[in-house]
Order: structure tokens, then C-alpha cells, then sequence
């Protein structure tokens, strides 16, 4: 029974004494995690595989106010190279805070699940081995209190770990989120890890965006959160200031942390010394003189493969703004256009700032160059489209005028075909007239017969003003040739004189007369003499 009693009276002291520390060291109850910038890797390995170089860091934070039972941390981390898709992480922490001790092996992975180069989403896993004591510091066996929390926990334990993050990226921006104790189990058996429980958070998560505000001068702002089932919301915001990858600078405020400030300098090409400082919460014992923190990040690849890669990356750039024919630097975002100033850079000579002010001319000229292609391409299409409609046009007004034309011929042969057989309308009334005229033997006096005729032959003329008339005298056999030819002329000269008399303009008419000539019929019998005292007509055009 007395044994059962101190049991009971034991776990009550226990548990009082970690209401006490939790409330005490709250500040603490997140130990290099979300620190900063420098060692993100610890609590997301998921962000692992947005990396461009492996890393080792090394970080301590304490202190250094001669409180027992401050907390102190140690780190000793590793960001493996990229391999595909997926990277790799490796680190050992400790974390001695009140009375307990630990130290924490852990491993991670990362797997991008999409996107390309610095950009996409990735998802990370983190196995953890912890290993628990009391802190010799802290703990005296002669106080009955520490006998009692050692006969509970005994002098050490054990608890296995496993986490969940997730890392996304677009251009500057950076998202990082984490359940640090997905799972949490002992395996021991014993209360470290109640203790393990109270020492992580349930979650934690931040975002970043970097502003490029020169070539040299870098401003990254950051906002986190924290979140804790014993104390519940934690809000971290700061802000970082990158000088030519040399000189850093931070500055912001963490809930029970208080204020932040830090540096960071380049002592080496491959080593980064951080130095951060949280100036504490007056109100909390633990918290009141603030934590230094102490850190070295050494990269592991050599400056000669950052920078191929970056002036690879950076030609790459170049390569698709050429290709893309990309003439508003606009449209490049900020990532690629410091990826295409570094290979541009490359190939000048020089000083680092005049190489970087050359490269951004030569960046600016590329768009220039590009757009005044463009333009002039543009010209070259509207001069050509200027040129293929003034051919389009001259071809249609070619159609239109052989079209036209060949409306014409064939209008102009129509008429013609009207025209000839209006004329051979008019020959054959000309040829019927012909018929009816007739004069006496030895006579240029037309024939009563013959008016009728002639009047046919005047209305034709009238009704048709483009045709004269050439007419033709003829006599019989009867007669000197002499005396032939002038009747022959004087019977053309009658019939002339007819058609003039019913209105026919005399230069529509000439007369001739050939005499015995071309006879058409026998001058031997009085049928033939007569049918060869004649006159002809034959149409004459204008």
C-alpha cells in the first residue's frame, strides 16, 4: 500500500514539475527548428531537392547566463547532393533543457512530385532515433524530488520519430510546412516521451519571397507559424537582407522569443559564419537574458560547379529568350533573369561590378536586338503584304480588263456578225434592185420599173448611214466602144442622180461607167443586150 502511495505521490510530482518547465521553457519547446535560413533542411527535408549545393552546418545555442536548466542546443547537419528528383539529409541534434538531455539522429528525404529546375512541388519524410537522460547539471540525487524522477524515468530512454513535410516553389517564392511528430513512440517504455511530445511542435510552417532590388542587394521577408497543443499559436516574422553573397543581415520578432537580430558573413568562398540573437521575454525566467546562436555552413561543392551551373542555367535563359523571341524583359522572371545576368556576365572581362554592368546592358540590348527583329520582321511582312495585295490588285484589274476585252471582242463580233448579215441583208436588196433596173438601147433614161427599185435602194441607205454606194455603168455591144463608155457613165450618173434626189448625200455615192465591159449575159440575142444594159451597185463601208 505505501508502495502503491509513492507511486501516486511520485507521478503527481512529475507531472507538476513538467506543468513547470513546459510553462517555463516554452521558448525552447521548438530546438533548431524553422531557425532562420540557414539550416531549413532540419525540419524540412522535403526542401532538400530545391537546393543547388550540399551543405554542412554546424549550429550551437545557448545561453550563457550561468542559469541551470537553460536550454542549449547542438546540430550537426548534412543536405545530401540531388539525385533526379530526390535528395537526401543526415543530422544529429541535441537539446539539453531543464532536467532532461537529448540527443536526436535523424535522416530525411526528398521527392519532387512535379515541376522543373528551382521550381515545383515536393514532398519529404523524416525518420528520427532519439535518445533521453537526465541532465547530470540539473538532477542531484540527494534532493528527494530528482530520487523520485529517477526511480520513474530511470536514467535514460529511448523514442523513435517520424515526420511529414512538404516545400513548394515558384520563382522567389518559397512555402515549407511540417508536422514534425506524425508519429511519436517510445521504445522504452518509460515518460521521456511525454517529454519528446511537449518538446516538438504539432506543426510548423513559413513562406519567403525574395526581392531582387539590384544585382548585388537581395531583401527576403519571412512569415511562420508554430503551432502547440500546450501553448497553442506561435508567430514568427523577419526579415533578411543578402549583399553580394557575402554580408547578411536579419532582423524580426517570435512569439516568446522576442526580438531577433543576426549577421552572416562570407569568411571563406565555401564557409558562412551566421551569429543570431534573440533578446528574450522579461516575463519568463528561462527567457528573460535571451539565446545566442552560433552557426557554420560549410558548402561542399566547389564555387567553380556552382558557378558552370549557374552560367549553364543562365544559357539556357538565353537560349529560350532567343528562341522564344521574347522582346519584354517583363515576361522573364526574376529567377531567370539573374540566372541569364550570370552567364552574361561570364563573358565579359573585368572587375566584378563592371562585368555585372556590362552584363546588364548586354541583357537589356538582347531585347532591343530581339524587338528590333521583331519590328523589323513586322516591316518586312507588311511591306510583303503591302506588295502581295498590289499584285492581288493588278491581277484582279489584269482579269477585270481580259474580261472586259473579251466582252468586247465578243461584242464587237457580234456586231460584226449583225453587220454581215445586215450587209448581206443589204446586198441582197441591192442585188434585187439591180434586177429591176433597166434602161432603153442607146437611152440613159431610167426605165418606169426601175423607181420602185430605187426607192428600195435610198430607204436601205437611210436606214443604214455607214454604207455609200459605188455605182457601175454598163452597156450592150450595140455601138462604138466610144460612144458606150459615155452612156455607160451617164446611166450611173442617172441613177445617182434618183437617189441623191430622194435625200441621199451625193458623197455617199460615186458613179463610173465602164461601157461594154464584163457583160452578163449574150450580146447576141435581145434578152442578153438587155440584161447587160445595167447599172451595179456595190456597198462602199466608211
Amino acid at each position: 500500500m505505501q508502495k502503491q502511495m509513492k507511486n501516486i505521490y511520485g507521478k503527481f510530482v512529475v507531472l507538476f514539475i513538467l506543468t513547470l518547465w513546459v510553462s517555463e521553457v516554452r521558448a525552447q519547446q521548438v530546438p533548431l527548428f524553422n531557425q532562420y535560413y540557414y539550416a531549413g533542411n532540419i525540419a524540412y527535408p522535403s526542401g532538400n531537392v530545391f537546393e543547388e549545393n550540399r551543405y554542412l552546418h554546424l549550429v550551437f545555442r545557448d545561453q550563457f547566463g550561468g542559469l541551470i536548466g537553460s536550454p542549449r542546443n547542438f546540430a550537426l547537419s548534412y543536405n545530401g547532393a540531388v539525385r533526379g528528383r530526390t535528395a537526401f539529409s543526415a543530422h544529429i541534434t541535441t537539446a539539453d533543457i531543464g532536467f532532461t538531455s537529448q540527443v536526436k539522429i535523424s535522416g530525411g528525404v526528398g521527392y519532387k512530385l512535379f515541376g522543373e529546375g528551382n521550381d515545383g512541388l515536393s514532398l519529404g519524410t523524416q525518420l528520427g532515433f532519439s535518445f533521453f537522460s537526465l541532465n547530470e547539471d540539473r538532477v542531484n540525487p540527494e534532493n528527494p524530488v530528482d530520487n523520485v524522477l529517477i526511480d520513474l524515468l530511470g536514467q535514460n530512454g529511448s523514442s523513435l520519430s517520424f515526420d511529414f513535410t512538404a516545400s513548394y516553389r515558384k520563382g522567389r517564392l518559397g512555402i515549407d510546412v511540417a508536422v514534425p511528430t506524425l508519429i511519436n513512440e517510445s521504445l522504452s517504455d518509460d515518460a521521456y516521451i511525454q517529454i519528446n511530445d511537449d518538446n516538438v511542435p504539432d506543426f510548423i510552417g513559413g513562406a519567403h519571397y525574395e526581392f531582387a532590388i539590384n544585382p548585388d542587394l537581395t531583401f527576403t521577408p519571412y512569415a511562420g507559424l508554430r503551432l502547440r497543443e500546450t501553448i497553442g499559436a506561435e508567430i514568427d516574422v523577419m526579415g533578411e537582407v543578402q549583399f553580394r553573397d557575402k554580408f547578411r543581415a536579419t532582423l524580426g520578432y517570435r512569439d516568446n522569443y522576442g526580438v531577433s537580430a543576426g549577421v552572416g558573413v562570407q569568411l571563406f568562398p565555401r564557409l558562412l559564419f551566421t551569429y543570431n540573437y534573440d533578446f528574450g521575454q522579461k516575463d519568463a525566467p528561462f527567457l528573460a537574458d535571451g539565446f545566442n546562436e552560433f552557426g557554420l555552413h560549410l558548402r561542399l561543392n566547389k564555387k567553380e560547379d556552382r558557378v558552370d551551373a549557374c552560367i549553364a542555367e543562365g544559357k539556357a535563359v538565353v537560349d529560350k529568350i532567343i528562341k522564344d523571341r521574347i522582346f519584354d524583359e517583363n515576361l522573364v522572371t526574376p529567377d531567370d533573369k539573374a540566372r541569364a545576368l550570370c552567364y552574361l556576365s561570364s563573358l565579359e572581362e573585368g572587375k566584378r561590378k563592371e562585368k555585372n554592368l556590362k552584363a546588364e546592358e548586354a541583357y537589356k540590348a538582347l531585347f532591343l536586338k530581339i524587338k528590333q527583329e521583331e519590328m523589323d520582321k513586322q516591316e518586312a511582312a507588311r511591306v510583303a503584304a503591302l506588295a502581295a495585295e498590289k499584285e492581288r490588285k493588278e491581277a484582279e484589274a489584269r482579269a477585270e480588263r481580259e474580261r472586259l476585252a473579251e466582252v468586247e471582242r465578243l461584242r464587237l463580233q457580234e456586231l460584226e456578225r449583225l453587220a454581215k448579215l445586215e450587209e448581206e441583208k443589204i446586198e441582197k436588196a441591192l442585188s434585187l434592185a439591180q434586177e429591176s433596173i433597166a434602161f432603153n438601147s442607146g437611152s440613159a433614161t431610167l426605165t418606169q420599173g426601175s423607181y420602185k427599185a430605187l426607192d428600195a435602194v435610198a430607204q436601205l441607205m437611210k436606214e443604214n448611214a455607214e454604207i455609200s454606194l459605188s455605182l457601175s455603168g454598163y452597156t450592150d455591144s450595140s455601138g462604138n466602144a466610144e460612144s458606150n463608155l459615155r452612156l455607160s457613165k451617164e446611166r450611173a450618173g442617172a441613177v445617182k442622180r434618183y437617189l441623191v434626189s430622194q435625200g441621199i448625200d451625193e458623197g455617199r455615192l460615186r458613179a463610173q461607167g465602164f461601157g461594154i465591159a464584163n457583160p452578163r449575159a449574150d450580146n447576141n440575142t435581145a434578152e442578153g443586150r438587155a440584161l447587160n444594159r445595167r447599172v451595179e451597185m456595190e456597198i462602199v463601208r466608211n
